[in-house]
């Protein structure tokens, strides 16, 4: 009798054991994989001049709530990078990819709007190039993985002037508002030498309307010279007069 019970208490110890550590497994479950190489599937797809946009908190500002910090406004990012690509785009569907990785992984990290309020005034506003950007995206990636984050995070003291556009960001925005003026004057006076000159076309053809109509009046009333038939009669009248008193007098 006691051999059985002894199989029965070692089967329930190790169903228990399997069934909690399921569940545990459930529970701290990370959803970052080994995927991370196809950051360089995608660095080498996007052109390298893009533009990212990127809403972000310094490594040594975060601490170890840097994951947690980052992780919202790097999904807001990926979802608009991925607007950029059309619904067939191998791009787009390598970036759903990290899009559903960071929703999981901002899940399971709980609720972050207490955290993000007090680091308020430390998160940058930037535009970054493709490398510059995946590099970030791949490095957040690693410290989620490696679990580098606590509950426990002091924010530091807020700077005195708020972060600012950097210099190489603003004068590229500098040189495309500026292209974007002068294209679009070269635009409109490409536009304005036709329409000019189809006004002008427009005017020299009623000009010559009118022209045509007003020597077809004078046709009408006996030619360019009226007046001129008139005259002639009495002329020729008076030279037969003439001719006949000189015939007279050789007589």
């Amino acid at each position: 009798m006691k051999k059985p019970k002894i199989w029965i208490r070692l089967c329930v110890h190790v169903l228990l054991f399997i069934t909690l550590g399921v569940h545990s497994s459930r529970f701290d479950i990370n959803p970052v994989t080994d995927d991370i190489s196809r950051l360089s599937i995608l660095r080498q797809n996007i052109p390298e001049d893009y533009k990212i946009p990127v809403h972000y908190v310094l490594r040594e500002k975060g601490g170890m709530c840097w994951v947690k910090l980052n992780v919202f406004y790097l999904e807001e990012s990926l979802k608009g990078l991925a607007h950029t690509f059309g619904n067939i785009s191998s791009n787009r569907k390598d970036i759903s990819i990290f899009i559903q990785m960071f929703q999981e992984l901002r899940l399971n990290m709980g609720s972050l709007e207490l955290i993000m309020y007090d680091f308020e005034c430390h998160y940058r506003q930037e535009r970054w190039q493709t490398a510059q950007y995946f590099d970030f995206v791949k490095d957040f990636l690693r410290a989620a993985q490696n679990k580098e984050d606590s509950d426990d995070c002091d924010p530091p003291p807020c700077p005195t002037t708020p972060y600012a556009v950097t210099t190489a960001d603003y004068l590229n925005d500098s040189e495309t508002r500026a292209l974007s003026a002068v294209v679009e004057q070269s635009f409109l006076s490409l536009l304005f030498i036709p329409l000019l000159a189809l006004i002008l076309l427009l005017v020299w053809k009623v000009r010559c309307c009118r022209n045509e109509e007003d020597l077809e009046q004078s046709h009408g009333e006996g030619g360019l010279f009226p007046g001129a038939k008139a005259t002639a009669t009495p002329l020729d009248t008076e030279i037969s007069e003439k001719n006949m008193l000189n015939v007279i007098k050789i007589e």
